[in-house]
């Protein structure tokens, strides 16, 4: 647990943790150091309930374990404020997966997070809990005889029943459906809202915005690689919250403009990753001697599409690495089809309404389009290339795909990876030396989704072949 420290309120608002120069760093497989998070400065208020949201691999999960006391930071502190009463619990931590013993009874997994108490005392008070949180009668069952949103409420008890000081909750609701998410979060605002509350403050992990904007005060977005608070958002509307309400739409609108701001800058910096891609040779010219007649003959246009590659692969060397975004090709040929219908050029948030999808699911697409050179993201705004209006007026589908053949193929991570596979013949390129190679190449991503990522675009352009049961990469014939 981080050191209690004795914390003097600012203005008017009492903190009841503080968090100074937070770094958090890990070693992955290969040996090499990455840093998770670096320089997280931010203070939780009495009363507050915040929500953590940010890019896959931000930290989010990191920062909240941190500051749970169940990870140490490497560099800076975690602070906590004097309890009161003292004898207060200072934390207690919600799982995502529900975490329950399944040898246990409901009100004994509930007892295991008050030790100290007597067995009088430990009754009285899962009495009140079970009652509060809607799982009266389900005292003596065990967790296998509950459905997951019934799990997840004994959690919730587990976690409310010592009166901690700050409750902490990573995604809790995200391995459950709809529908019962939106019931356990209704009833999460139902018990902040309770006047006899101990609990002082609440700390969420999501990645949905609409959790973020139904129960949290404040929206923390955090970037990545390294982890670092991005913006933060006051959200002072009354609960429960009306999503149609016009002051509810204009802070969700600000949400998604900034995550969305996040993600375009993500892609767009030049200066994210360093590029540390071997030395590529250029690819040998063919030694057959061209038509006298200067007909143009397959093996010379072949010849000129290597050296056109050759030069382009030359030119993204000074340039920085990018990561290869997960999601399906389908979508960004969709996507830039769907641009080419535009008079003028349209920015992100009214082609999401246009096309009837939020936010977050037409970022992954205009990412990967970004990548691939077939638009431009200026501000908000989406433009067209030229390469990608040219891709997107092709109607000969064999054309159409040589065009994402090469626009893949000049991917500095795939390009270095397909020049492995080519030079290991007839053997095969082992994935662990692919994966090697990603994790040199992009040391802060998530090097398995990168992995598979390429698998996915190389498959879906014919590049590369993938046989899992030898684990390695071919061309294809």
């Amino acid at each position: 647990m981080p050191k209690e420290l004795r914390i003097k309120s600012m203005s008017k608002k009492k903190i009841v943790l503080s968090v100074r120069s937070l770094c958090k760093d890990y070693r992955r497989p290969s040996g090499n150091m990455f840093t998770v998070l670096e320089g997280i400065n931010l203070d939780i208020y009495d009363g507050e309930f915040l929500a953590l949201v940010g890019l896959s691999g931000s930290g989010k999960s990191t920062l909240l374990r941190c500051m749970a006391g169940l990870l140490s930071p490497d560099r800076g502190t975690v602070s906590y404020a004097n309890p009161s009463p003292e004898n207060m619990q200072l934390s207690a931590f919600v799982f995502q997966n529900f975490a329950l013993f399944p040898w246990m009874t409901i009100r004994e997994n509930i007892a295991v997070s008050m030790p100290k108490l007597t067995k009088q005392e430990q009754h009285v008070r899962i009495d009140r809990i079970i009652q509060l949180v809607g799982l009266k009668g389900f005292e003596d069952a065990f967790p296998r005889e509950l459905s997951g949103g019934m799990r997840q409420r004994v959690s919730l008890a587990r976690a409310m029943v010592s009166d901690p000081m700050i409750m902490f909750m990573d995604e809790p609701f995200s391995a459950l459906d709809p529908l019962t998410s939106e019931s356990l979060r209704a009833e999460l605002v139902r018990l902040w809202a309770q006047p006899d509350r101990k609990i002082r403050s609440c700390v969420l992990v999501t990645h949905r915005f609409e959790e973020a904007l139904q129960l949290a005060d404040r929206i923390l977005i955090l970037s990545s690689n390294p982890g670092t608070i991005f913006r933060s958002i006051e959200i002072n509307l009354p609960r429960p919250r009306m999503p149609n309400s016009i002051e509810y739409k204009e802070i969700e609108e600000q949400l998604e403009k900034a995550f969305g701001q996040l993600h375009l800058d993500k892609v767009t910096d030049d200066t994210e990753y360093e590029t540390i891609a071997p030395e590529i040779q250029p690819i040998q010219k063919p030694t057959e001697i061209q038509n006298k007649n200067k007909t143009t003959s397959p093996i010379v246009d072949k010849n000129m599409e290597e050296s056109k590659l050759n030069k382009d692969i030359q030119h993204t060397k000074t340039k920085r690495v990018k990561p290869l975004i997960n999601t399906n090709l389908t979508l960004v040929e969709g996507l830039v089809s769907r641009l080419s219908t535009e008079v003028e050029t349209t920015d992100l948030y009214d082609l999401c309404e246009d096309m009837g999808q939020s936010v977050d699911q037409v970022l992954p697409a205009v990412a990967a389009a970004e990548t691939l050179g077939f638009i431009i993201t200026p501000g908000i705004r989406v433009v067209l290339t030229e390469e990608g209006r040219k891709f997107a007026s092709e109607h000969d589908a064999e054309a159409r795909g040589k065009m994402m053949r090469y626009a893949i193929l000049k991917l500095p991570v795939v390009y270095s990876i397909y020049e492995l596979v080519k030079n290991s013949g007839e053997e095969g390129l082992e994935a662990d030396i692919a994966i090697e190679q990603i994790v040199m190449m992009l040391p802060f991503e998530d090097h398995d989704v990168q992995f598979q990522t390429l698998l996915k675009w190389c498959r879906y352009a014919n590049l590369i072949v993938y046989d899992s049961d030898e684990e390695k990469l071919f061309i294809p014939d």
